[in-house]
């Protein structure tokens, strides 16, 4: 049996059709169910225990004090060989595609509202063990190595590199120097607050309502760790319009945006935190690093201001 004669006896199982149809992402089609809840039908079968894990952690999370909901998994089941889970519904649209019909102002204010969405998930209490401070845990590191949030990432960078040296030592200036420069602070250890990271803090995971008030957070996973929340903050700046598709300067008009609203101070980190990512995820895509997310890491690293380091 074809994948699209399986798909089609799962949405006839849950009485879907197309037009129950709500959006896809790279791992799964989203459906309506009800008012209430929607069908996630993953495009392969993936570990099913991650799921689990998963639910646990949205089940723990206790978001009393923040205005926007966050996701939750009613159920998880294997249906005509999809992993398919019943989740809560969050009303709205995401805001990457509203974000090119907004007015200047319209998107100045919105931006204003994503950093606020952002600083909020600090309040968000969790009662599942981050082990290793990272939710789903890589089998190649070792636990009792992890002493702090920067061990982990220390760890998750060099594994990293094992697959990605070949191609940064071609396409990224100084390559090893930087590498270098990169685990001598990380090797300085964590020693800030520490909170929930979504690890994927982008428009595309945040919903808006009409009046562009955020409505909820969507999609929490691999980069989702327990420690510095302007990882998320720096992620949430480069990723607002990354290849600047919209041409309106949107990745400038943020930082100022952030800066203004948390000092100067925090610059130095967003740049540290926006080299972490690059690091890590350049050939989340494309193994061979091939594709236009390799060059958008690459181009951050080798952004010079980038890598005036300070080691506070």
């Amino acid at each position: 049996m074809n994948q699209d004669r399986r798909k089609q006896l799962l949405l006839e199982r849950f009485q879907l059709s197309q037009v129950d149809f709500l959006g896809s992402g790279m791992e799964a089609e989203v459906y309506a169910l009800n008012n209430d809840r929607v069908l996630k039908v993953y495009n392969d079968l993936p570990d099913v225990t991650k799921q689990e894990k998963l639910r646990g952690f949205y089940a723990g999370l206790k978001a009393d004090r923040l205005s926007y909901e966050l996701p939750y998994i009613h159920d998880i089941l294997v249906e005509n060989e999809r992993l398919v889970t019943i989740e809560k519904r969050i009303q709205g649209s995401d805001m990457q595609s509203e974000l090119p019909g907004m007015t200047y102002d319209e998107q100045t204010n919105m931006m204003e509202t994503y950093l606020q969405a952002n600083m909020a998930l600090q309040s968000v209490q969790e009662s599942s063990n981050f082990g290793g401070f990272t939710l789903f845990h890589d089998d190649r590191i070792v636990p009792g190595t992890i002493h702090n949030w920067f061990d982990l990432l220390k760890e998750m960078v060099v594994l990293k590199q094992a697959e990605l040296k070949p191609y940064f030592t071609r396409d990224v200036l100084n390559y090893e120097e930087k590498m270098k420069l990169v685990l001598e602070k990380l090797a300085l250890g964590y020693e800030g607050d520490y909170s929930i990271i979504h690890g994927d803090f982008y428009p595309g995971n945040i919903l808006i309502n009409e009046k562009h008030e955020v409505t909820g957070l969507i999609d929490f996973g691999m980069l989702t760790m327990y420690g510095d929340y302007l990882f998320d903050v720096a992620t949430g700046w480069v990723c607002l319009d990354m290849y600047n598709q919209l041409n309106a300067n949107l990745t400038e008009r943020y930082l100022e945006i952030i800066v203004s609203t948390l000092g100067e101070r925090v610059r130095n980190d967003l740049y540290f935190y926006v080299l972490l990512y690059s690091l890590m995820t350049a050939n989340h895509y494309s193994p061979t690093c091939e594709d236009g997310h390799y060059q958008w890491c690459v181009e951050n690293l080798n952004r010079e201001e980038y890598w005036k380091l300070k080691f506070d």
